[in-house]
This record gives structure tokens, sequence and C-alpha cells, in this order.
């Protein structure tokens, strides 16, 4: 009888053993599941940067920008006149902005060019009506996209009041301001953003 003896003291040894490697493989797993789950999705409330060479929002606007809302008589106004082409492509703007002549003055001196185009055909100040004119044209072809200052408009202030600067809009027209889509020859522009100023 003896001999049907069967030492199991290297049993348990071998299982703890087994059971610990099991337990090692397992915790890795779950951190690895954790680790993609924490870089390939993002946490809730948060959002991914956007792709180099494209804008944040598709909605073609011309914006009117000063660094100051107040200023005094006899200050010198910079208004910045920013296009945002969305993500189309612009081959050619027309803006049309209005001021109160009894409030501010501008002359052709006052107008400066952008950046963003090749050509400004027409740069026009009509002080008896407030009307500020200027038409930008891409004539190398390629166009504009993304957002740019397209000009900038050196007011004087005269005196003091509140008062706006207003751009003449129209969507869907070509008689106001617009910005015209590269391969179509459409107006894109949908939205402008005013400007109030106080001069004190």
């Amino acid at each position: 009888m003896d001999n049907f003896n069967v030492t199991t003291d290297n049993l348990p040894k071998k299982f703890s053993v087994l059971k610990i490697i099991f337990i090692v493989l397992g915790v890795v797993l779950v951190v690895e599941i954790i680790y993609a789950g924490w870089t390939l999705f993002p946490k809730s409330g948060t959002t991914s940067p956007p792709v180099a060479g494209t804008t944040e929002r598709s909605t073609a606007r011309i914006s009117l920008t000063a660094p100051q809302q107040s200023f005094q008589v006899g200050d010198l106004i910079p208004v910045s006149v920013i296009l945002d082409s969305g993500l189309k492509t612009i081959s050619g703007v027309d803006l049309i902005v209005r001021y109160d002549p009894e409030i501010l003055e501008i002359t052709k001196a006052g107008l400066s060019k952008g950046n963003i185009l090749d050509e400004y055909p027409l740069m026009s100040v009509d002080s008896g009506s407030g009307l500020v004119s200027i038409s930008g044209i891409s004539s190398l072809g390629g166009g504009f996209a993304g957002k740019g200052e397209f000009a900038t408009l050196n007011f004087k202030a005269k005196q003091t009041a509140n008062t706006s600067l207003t751009i003449n809009f129209e969507k869907d027209t070509t008689t106001a301001s617009n910005l015209v889509e590269a391969n179509t020859s459409k107006n894109i522009l949908e939205e402008v953003d005013n400007l109030e100023i106080t001069i004190e």
C-alpha cells in the first residue's frame, strides 16, 4: 500500500505561482484597456484641436473690430476688417461700411490694404454720405481661404456720441458687401459683425 502514496506537497506551490501570474496579466490587461480608452476617446466637455489649415467655423463672415470700445474726441480709431471664408475659398471681396460723418471722419488716405488679396482696385470714401467702399481680388488665381485682415479703416473722432459702423449687407445679393467664392462666383457671405463705438 505504501507504493500508492502520492506526494502533493508541490501542487499548492505550482497553483499559487500560476494564480499570481494570471492576476498580474489581468491587471496589465485592465490598465491597457483604461489607457486606450483615455487616449482614444476625449473626456466629456473637451473638444479636439482643429486640424491645421481649417477654420473652426463654416460660416463666411466679415467683422469690424477695434482695439477698444471707448475713445476721446480727436483720437484715431483704427478699425480692422476681418474676413472669415469659412471652409471655402474666395477670389474677391466687396465691402461697404456706413458711418456717421457728423461723428467720425475718414479720408482715402486713412484706408490701408490688408495682405490676403493681391489687388485692391477700389478704395474710396464718400464723406457726404458716410460710406467707405473697398474691393479686393485675387489676380493670381489661388484665392484666399481662412481668416485674415482685409483692410484697416482709420477714423478720427469728431464729437462725443455713441455711434455705429455698419456693414451694408444683404444675403445672396451682389449689390452690397459680398465674398465671392472662387469656383462658383457666388456670394457666400452669411453674417456680419458691426461695431459700436463710444466717444467721450
